[in-house]
């Protein structure tokens, strides 16, 4: 018989049992897990006990539960067993952990240190009759009004762990709350310094014109960041107000540019600025944002430095830029240097290499900036790199996944814009391919590279990726990046502002827009 892993009160192991031994009697304390399975519609994913199940059977339990095997940590012990019950994987999370005991009848007893993994799902479910008498989707609010009526139907670590899930949501929901608060005030400070900058230097007549791609929206995470970061190591705001405003122009400067480059009509579900105004005013705009970035950066204690990290990251974002565009498959003709320069095959490590300079080094910046205003020490700046470039990579994930399964309204840009520009540059598209029989990859690869691309097209090669697991597959890529940022936040001062940071990751991988 198997053996699971006996903990102690720390859940250290200290050795191994049998599974049967570990039940016997008031139970022997062992290691094991819970995993709550969502939808879109947020119904919990729960199952039936089968009737061979010694203890509880036939009982109500949470969408599957079981225990690590020797050297498997809890999420992957949760995968397999989600396999192996339901027939399906998804990505989960560790919430928490904890201790309870319960006896069943005069059989045996539950005495456990049980991790709480969580995980969203919304396709089909091949339960194994071996393991699960039946399961179903359910309400949450109907669920916990049943286990007041019947509270003999359901196993008990189902009900202490909903109700530990249901507590630290409530605390996610409170720190999402301020975060949002604190971006709004950032837009209420930055807004007004933007039009400073944008306006100097402008004849009256345009400022309408010059402000109108900040004015259509954003969420000013990246003055944000530069905020919190100085914020967090003890800086003042007044110090890092100007630099960070802009950061904020300076990516909207890349915006304006990477709109007129993918021939992109919409941004924030709004006109872009080429679309509205022609492509020599947005060229025009996009040199005042330019000269506006560097003006903030000149209103800091240390305007050489920062002046510095502004020209590095615009540099960087280029090089993200060229690359970008030679990983398109076919289209600009008229350009000898991208048709000859294209990369036929593009492999994970250099889309990471694409995305790292493209997006992450904004990110990036923005923390050190911030750090700078603050006069942080060269490992604080380091620490805070680290969290802001993987935060970054996070994000640019986040938004190859909108691109191809987010809702147009809520995204603010049209779904499937990567496939018509041809881009292999998603991480999605490059996971679809890499799993697809050879038959359904030409089939996307056809399309790509398309002398013309119809809705009709896109909407063939998403169906042909939603086949695939790369949903699942780079929303786990996005976490393992917002887990590898909040590692470095454990090194930095614990106040509220590091909660801020924390909250930030779990933020940019999980919006809709």
């Amino acid at each position: 018989m198997r053996k699971l892993l006996l903990v102690n009160k720390k859940d250290k192991v200290i050795g191994l049992e049998t599974k049967e031994k570990c039940h016997q009697g008031k139970g022997i304390l062992h290691r094991a897990f819970s995993v709550y399975v969502f939808n879109d519609k947020g119904q919990l994913l729960i199952q039936k006990r089968s009737k061979y199940k010694p203890l509880w059977p036939l009982y109500w339990a949470n969408t599957c539960c079981s225990h690590p095997r020797k050297g498997e940590d809890y999420v992957k012990a949760g995968k397999r067993r989600l396999k192996e019950e339901l027939g399906f994987a998804c990505p989960l999370k560790m919430i928490d952990k904890f201790q309870y005991q319960a006896k069943y009848k005069d059989v045996g007893s539950e005495n456990e240190i049980c991790a709480i993994l969580v995980g969203k799902y919304n396709g089909k479910i091949k339960a194994s009759p071996k393991e699960t008498a039946d399961w179903k989707w359910v309400d949450i609010d109907k669920l916990q009004n049943d286990f007041n009526k019947n509270p003999d139907k359901y196993a008990p670590w189902l009900k202490i762990g909903l109700k530990r899930y249901l507590k630290i949501k409530e605390k996610e929901l409170k720190d999402r709350e301020d975060l949002e608060l604190f971006l709004k005030q950032t837009a209420v400070m930055i807004n007004p310094v933007m039009q400073e900058l944008l306006e100097s230097y402008i004849d009256k007549k345009f400022h309408k014109l010059i402000n109108y791609q900040v004015s259509t929206g954003g969420k000013r995470f990246r003055p944000g960041l530069a905020i919190i970061s100085c914020k967090l190591l003890g800086g003042k705001i007044k110090d890092v107000l100007y630099p960070a405003a802009g950061l904020e122009i300076l990516h909207n400067c890349t915006l304006i540019v990477d709109d007129i480059i993918d021939h992109s009509q919409t941004r924030r579900n709004k006109p872009t600025v080429w679309f509205k105004f022609g492509k020599s005013i947005a060229e025009c705009m996009g040199i005042d944002y330019l000269a506006a970035a560097f003006e903030g950066a000149n209103h800091s204690r240390n305007p050489v430095k920062i002046s510095e990290i502004f020209a590095e990251t615009l540099k960087t974002v280029i090089n993200g830029e060229i690359l970008d565009i030679l990983f398109e498959q076919r289209g600009r003709e008229q350009e000898p240097y991208i048709v000859k320069n294209r990369y036929q095959k593009i492999t994970n490590q250099r889309y990471y290499g694409m995305i790292s300079r493209k997006t992450a080094i904004l990110a990036q910046s923005c923390c050190e900036v911030g750090g700078i205003c603050a006069e942080a020490s060269k490992k604080q700046l380091e620490t805070l790199k680290d969290y802001g470039v993987n935060l970054g990579i996070a994000f640019q994930i986040r938004d190859d996944i909108l691109d191809i399964f987010g809702n147009e309204r809520k995204f603010g840009k049209k779904i499937g814009k990567d496939i018509e520009e041809r881009k292999l540059g998603n991480i999605v598209i490059l996971s679809a391919l890499s799993e697809l029989s050879k038959s359904d990859k030409n089939k996307i690869l056809r399309i790509i590279r398309k002398k013309e691309i119809k809705n009709k097209d896109i909407k063939e090669a998403i169906k042909l990726i939603k086949k695939t697991n790369a949903y699942q597959k780079t929303y786990c890529l996005a976490e393992e990046f917002a887990e590898k940022a909040k590692e470095q936040l454990k090194v930095l001062p614990q106040n509220k502002w590091n909660n801020i940071l924390e909250e930030f990751a779990d933020f940019v991988i999980q919006r809709e827009k």
